[in-house]
């Protein structure tokens, strides 16, 4: 029986699952401003939902400018009139209220999407576009009509 190996104690590391974790390449990569878009902080108890875009025909609009910006810098989105900032706190009569997870001064933005609609948000770190609300009504900075 000096031949049989099977019952000898195993060396544990053997067994060891090695992390199948994809490596990242950074090598040669620039860092980039372009803009880029998170929803991490969209409040959809105020504005508009996903759903309400689509079914009124307003958000493949609103993707076709969104996937558009991801090619701009902050500075050139301004520049072309598409992104506006608009300060800290709420806007004067503004119809939303800022959501409990975000500070009462934050600089607020917004992406014209075509008519009205805005996509309202904020910038982080210079180049992230934080989507906090959907305005199909321009109700987050509502303007006086002109020549009416």
């Amino acid at each position: 029986m000096a031949g049989n190996k099977r019952f000898e104690q195993s060396d544990f590391n053997k067994y060891l699952r090695k992390s199948k974790t994809l490596e990242v390449k950074t090598q040669g990569l620039k860092r980039s401003d372009f803009l880029v878009f998170g929803l991490k902080f969209l409040d959809r108890s105020q504005g508009q939902d996903f759903q309400d875009w689509e079914a009124s025909e307003i958000l493949s609009k609103a993707l076709d400018r969104i996937s558009g910006l991801c090619s701009m810098t902050l500075q050139q989105a301004i520049a072309s009139q598409i992104v506006k900032i608009y300060g800290n706190g709420l806007p004067p009569n503004s119809k939303f209220k800022i959501p409990l997870n975000l500070p009462d001064d934050t600089e607020w933005a917004s992406i014209r999407v075509q008519g009205k609609e805005r996509i309202i948000g904020f910038i982080e770190n210079g180049f992230v576009f934080q989507v906090v609300f959907l305005d199909k009504e321009h109700l987050f900075y509502p303007s006086i009509k002109k020549h009416t």
